[in-house]
């Protein structure tokens, strides 16, 4: 199995992206209507705002990978695959993967630039959750 280069991760990922944040403002509009578009303070709503804009993406990652085959919509897209090393993909590694993703882009995107010099391509979420993302073009 050939591991997955860079640009077609980062692709992916921008395709992605783009899913999450519409899901993100349906989920939004939503609450502003069942809120009845008001624009006082609302503790609870903003609560709900929070973990609507907190739990989007890795829901959707989780969600995908798991009932999918490891492959999220952008992944479709590119032909690659995530997979799991030693053990089947389960909701707690996908979201510990979501979690390193979301450091390894907070630190200017190491994580993610691991990958170009990494010999098997790997990035950190890949080498701390013993996953890959693997080119199904060329395996």
């Amino acid at each position: 199995m050939k591991d997955a280069g860079f640009f077609k991760r980062v692709f992916s990922l921008i395709y992605d992206s783009l899913v999450v944040i519409g899901i993100m403002l349906s989920l939004s509009l939503l609450l502003v209507l069942i809120n009845g578009g008001s624009t006082e303070e609302n503790k609870f709503a903003s609560l709900i705002q929070f973990l609507i804009i907190t739990f989007s993406g890795p829901c959707f990652y989780t969600y995908f990978w798991l009932a999918n085959n490891g492959q999220t919509l952008g992944m479709q897209a590119w032909k690659i695959q995530l997979i799991s090393q030693k053990k089947d993909l389960s909701v707690a590694l996908c979201l510990l993967r979501c979690f390193v993703s979301i450091i390894s882009f907070l630190i200017l995107g190491m994580g993610y630039f691991l990958i170009l010099i990494h010999k098997e391509n790997r990035s950190l979420s890949d080498l701390l959750t013993d996953t890959q993302i693997i080119d199904l073009k060329k395996t």
